[in-house]
């Protein structure tokens, strides 16, 4: 993740967010820090997948996945998508 020694946030870090409460399928619609978001209920539970574009906007992405109506338990970062959200992706 690194191009000459400096940090290339361009192509980010794929994350996996887990909760509880339902959220929208598009959470991230028109979020540049926060792409490629797939929202996976499992009742009781709600996973959420997505590429997070810089590691220090986490606390922001965690208040918005929160003021959506999901109470996140876990967050983990992951070394890539499963094959699944990768296709849903455009």
């Amino acid at each position: 993740m690194t191009r000459g020694g400096v940090l290339d946030l361009t192509a980010g870090t794929q994350y996996v967010f887990r909760g509880s409460g339902a959220i929208p399928d598009r959470a991230a619609t028109g979020a540049t820090d926060f792409r490629d978001v797939v929202v996976v209920p499992v009742p009781p539970e709600t996973i959420v997948f997505g590429t997070v574009a810089d590691p220090r906007r986490l606390p922001e992405i965690l208040r918005r996945l929160e003021a959506l109506g999901m109470h996140v338990v876990s967050v983990h970062r992951v070394r890539e998508l499963p094959l699944v959200v990768q296709r849903a992706s455009p």
